[in-house]
């Protein structure tokens, strides 16, 4: 495969950047790799979008951001087409990946390949922060502060974060690890999977299960609600934790253990159930269409 190597150093007035890109490939796909240096002149406010693309962050020293940046297409000027733009002010950040003005000149029978631009950055850890892809992966790591995630077709993924954090995808699995603060995640169609500290939480998705498992120190200072339009459901709750339950299933059993139930009194298999856990308080509701549900109470 033919490689071409270009590099070229660049001075931006508005980001302070420097770039280094790469061209390599011909014939069966192009990518363009670029790294760009933004210093921060405030708090970091950064919006992060790309029409078509994975996007991972962490977390970094100092106050700036560091951007790589991946164009893929079909020939190298294609991919030097796709637009990134970069400013900055006051810590105000706008990374944004246009949508290739040609893209209808781009559909030709036969495999091809799409445009997309991957963008891998390093952020300080405390930052508020807006991340959109139509389409693609999304990965964070280790930040705190305002966390906002949508993917329009992609899996999200979390560890470590804390803070308000919001995620959305149309269409995926969502995996958040370690979390800490208020929660509300959702996905058209695929799994949840979270462990954490949750002062509030919200989870749904249209067709998945879903698995919660709230760590010592969770509290309900609002309401919970955890909901599947199709699968099963279970929540896993430390020891002093204080809620009314108030469960649905559409097709399916509900179990309990640690929960004081209310009704029905019997025993047997049950579509509804309410009850208190330790002194009661916030209502958790839990929901699904077509599965079992288990609430444990450790």
């Amino acid at each position: 495969m033919k490689i071409l190597v270009l590099s070229l150093l660049v001075a931006a007035a508005v980001t302070s950047t420097a770039c280094t890109i790469d061209i390599q490939g011909e014939g069966q796909g192009v990518v363009v790799r670029e790294q760009k240096r933004i210093a921060l002149t405030g708090m970091p406010n950064v919006t992060i979008r790309t029409f078509d693309g994975s996007i991972q962050l962490r977390p970094g020293d100092g106050n700036e951001i560091l951007l790589d940046i991946e164009r893929q297409a079909e020939t190298t000027a294609e991919a030097n087409e796709l637009e990134v733009n970069v400013s900055e002010s006051g810590g105000n950040v706008l990374i944004e990946a246009k949508r290739p003005r040609r893209s209808n000149d781009w559909i030709h029978l036969g495999v091809r390949t799409s445009p997309s631009v991957r963008m891998t950055l390093t952020v300080p850890r405390q930052l508020n922060l807006e991340v959109h892809t139509g389409d693609g992966a999304i990965d964070v790591s280790d930040l705190a502060g305002r966390v906002e995630v949508r993917t329009g077709d992609g899996s999200v993924r979390l560890e470590r974060v804390e803070g308000e954090v919001t995620v959305r995808t149309g269409d995926g699995a969502i995996s958040a690890r370690d979390l800490r603060g208020t929660v509300v995640v959702s996905t058209g169609d695929g799994s949840v999977e979270m462990t954490g500290r949750f002062d509030g939480l919200r989870a749904r998705t249209g067709d998945g299960a879903i698995s919660v498992d709230a760590l010592p120190g969770s509290t309900m200072r609002s309401d919970w609600n955890v909901s599947s339009g199709d699968g099963g459901v279970m929540i896993r709750l430390p020891a002093g934790f204080n809620a009314d339950v108030n469960a649905h299933t559409g097709d399916g059993s509900i179990s309990t253990s640690g929960v004081t139930v209310t009704s029905p009194q019997e025993q047997e298999e049950r579509h509804n159930v309410r009850g208190r856990i330790g002194a009661g308080g916030e209502v958790l509701t839990v929901r699904t269409g077509d599965g079992s549900i288990d609430v444990v109470a450790r």
